[in-house]
């Protein structure tokens, strides 16, 4: 489970992590399925091979609801509290998973 594996990880800091934004499937088509949630949550993703998707989670030292700016863009969390987002793009293969996004 992808969402609970980082949303395990913030918990263990004492950070939590946004619900609003997902990680997306990369393709001919920049932001499509599979969705992938950076939280908790009762949704099964199965991965298969061949699959190409990315992992971005919004950290958050406080609340994590956040608004998103005027410049459809910027992202603010509401408490004012500071957050980290990061991306990384997976391959799921046969024999495990690739992360495309390191040396």
């Amino acid at each position: 489970d992808v969402g609970g594996a980082i949303h395990a990880v913030s918990d263990a800091y004492g950070y939590d992590t946004v619900r609003h934004y997902r990680g997306h499937g990369i393709s001919s088509d920049f932001h499509c399925a599979p969705f992938v949630k950076h939280f908790r949550n009762n949704e099964a993703m199965e991965l298969l091979p061949g699959m190409i998707f990315t992992i971005e989670p919004m950290i958050t030292e406080g609340s994590a609801e956040c608004d998103e700016w005027s410049d459809d863009w910027t992202v603010a969390t509401r408490d004012g509290g500071r957050a980290a987002q990061f991306e990384h793009t997976v391959l799921i293969t046969e024999t495990g998973v690739r992360i495309l996004t390191l040396p």
